[in-house]
C-alpha cells in the first residue's frame, strides 16, 4: 500500500518568493497653459484670442540667460525711477493741499459731523449757570447767572434770623444744622437734586422708589462712562450748552441738557364748544419748568417702550434710557419731531388766544 501524500508537507518544502514592490514614479509638476482663455462676456460665435496674441513679438520670442538678466535689470531701474517720480509728485501735492490751509475749527467741523464746539472753548458752565439751569431750565450768561445767584442767596438770608453772638455756629456737626424758622417749602426730601428727584419719581413703578433710584444710578453710570456725544447742527441744544467733552464728567448736567432741550414750551388745550357749532377751540397754554421736563421725559419713555428689547436683566432698562438720552443730545431721537409738531400746532393756534368766542365762553 502506497504512503499517503501530505499536501502541507509539500507546501512546506516549496520555496515562495514575493515580488519586489516597485516604488511609485514621481513626475515633476508641469503647468500646462491653455492656448485660449475663455471669459463669461465672450459673444457667442466669436472665438477668443490666444493668450499671446496681444503681446509684442519680443516677448513671444525665447530669451537667452543674458538677455533675460538685462531685461530684468532694466525693469527694476524703470520701476525705481517711476516710484521716485510718484513720491515727488505726492510730496508736491501734499504741500499744495487745501487741507493744510484749513484751521482747526473747520477741520473739527468736517471730521466730527458738524460739531459746534471748537477746540478754542476751554471751560464749561460755571456753578451759577448750573444753578440757574436746574432752577429755571435756561442757561443765562455768566454775569447774569452770578447776579441771579447772589439775589437768591440774599433773599434766603433775609428770611433767616441772625444768630446771637454767644451762640455756637457749628456745634460739632459735620454739615451744620438748618436754621429756624425753615424757609417756605423746605423739608427733608429736598436733599436730592431737583431734576433727579423728578425724573426718579417718573421712573417709579408700583411705588418701588428704591428700584427707580437704582435704575437712575445705572443711567448716570452709563452716561459717565460713555464717549462724548457729537452735536448735530440740525437739532441745536440749549443756548450756552458746554462742550461735548464736559457732559460725561457731569451726568446730572448731561440729563438736564437732554431733557430741557426737547422740552416743549407750551401745550395745546382744547376748549370744548368755544369754536362754534360744538367744535372745540385749540388754545396754546405756556408750561412751567417742571411741567416741561415731565412732558419731555414722558416722550422719552414712550420711545423707549416702543423699541424692541435687546435682552433681559436688571441693567437692560436703564441702559436703554441712557442710550435714548445720548440719541436726544446727538439729534437721532424721534422726540425732536414730537416737539416740532407741538410747537407748529401752537403757532397755528395762537390766533385763538384773543378770540371773542373764547371770551363769551368764559362769561358763561
Amino acid at each position: 500500500m502506497s504512503p499517503r501524500l501530505s499536501i502541507w508537507s509539500a507546501c512546506r518544502a516549496l520555496a515562495v518568493r514575493t515580488r519586489p514592490a516597485v516604488p511609485p514614479r514621481i513626475e515633476p509638476f508641469r503647468q500646462i497653459i491653455p492656448a485660449t482663455r475663455h471669459y463669461s462676456d465672450d459673444a457667442p460665435g466669436h472665438p477668443t484670442k490666444p493668450i499671446g496674441a496681444d503681446l509684442p513679438s519680443k516677448i513671444k520670442s525665447p530669451l537667452t540667460a543674458s538677455k533675460a538678466e538685462a531685461a530684468s535689470a532694466e525693469v527694476v531701474r524703470n520701476a525705481d525711477s517711476q516710484l521716485a517720480k510718484d513720491a515727488s509728485q505726492v510730496g508736491e501735492m501734499a504741500q499744495d493741499s487745501h487741507i493744510n490751509t484749513l484751521d482747526d475749527a473747520t477741520l473739527e467741523q468736517i471730521l466730527y459731523g458738524g460739531r459746534t464746539v471748537t477746540s478754542e472753548t476751554e471751560g464749561g458752565l460755571t456753578a451759577a449757570q448750573e444753578d440757574a439751569l436746574y432752577r429755571e431750565g435756561t442757561i443765562p450768561p455768566p454775569a447774569e447767572a452770578e447776579a441771579l445767584l447772589s439775589r437768591a442767596r440774599s433773599s434766603e438770608s433775609s428770611q433767616l434770623p441772625i444768630a446771637a453772638s454767644n451762640e455756637i455756629e457749628n456745634p460739632g456737626h459735620k454739615f451744620g444744622l438748618p436754621r429756624k424758622p425753615y424757609p417756605e417749602g423746605y423739608n427733608m426730601k429736598q436733599r436730592y437734586h431737583p431734576v433727579l428727584e423728578q425724573i426718579t419719581r417718573l421712573l417709579m413703578r408700583d411705588g418701588k422708589l428704591s428700584v427707580a433710584q437704582r435704575n437712575m444710578a445705572m443711567v448716570m453710570n452709563f452716561l459717565r462712562t460713555a464717549p462724548a456725544p457729537i452735536y448735530s447742527p440740525k437739532f441745536p441744544l440749549l443756548p450756552g450748552t458746554p462742550p461735548a467733552s464736559h457732559l460725561s464728567l457731569n451726568p446730572i448736567l448731561y440729563i438736564t441738557i437732554a431733557v430741557d432741550s426737547v422740552a416743549p414750551l407750551l401745550k395745546v388745550r382744547n376748549v370744548p364748544g368755544a369754536g362754534g357749532g360744538g367744535r372745540a377751540l385749540e388754545l396754546p397754554v405756556p408750561l412751567g419748568v417742571r411741567q416741561r421736563r415731565r412732558m419731555a421725559f414722558q416722550w422719552i419713555l414712550d420711545v423707549i417702550n416702543k423699541k424692541p428689547s435687546k435682552g433681559s436683566g436688571r441693567k437692560q432698562f436703564p441702559h436703554r434710557i441712557a442710550e435714548e438720552i445720548i440719541a436726544v443730545v446727538e439729534g437721532r431721537s424721534s422726540v425732536w419731531e414730537k416737539r416740532r409738531q407741538v410747537h407748529k400746532l401752537g403757532t397755528a393756534a395762537r390766533a385763538n388766544v384773543n378770540s371773542k368766542k373764547l371770551k363769551v365762553k368764559k362769561r358763561k
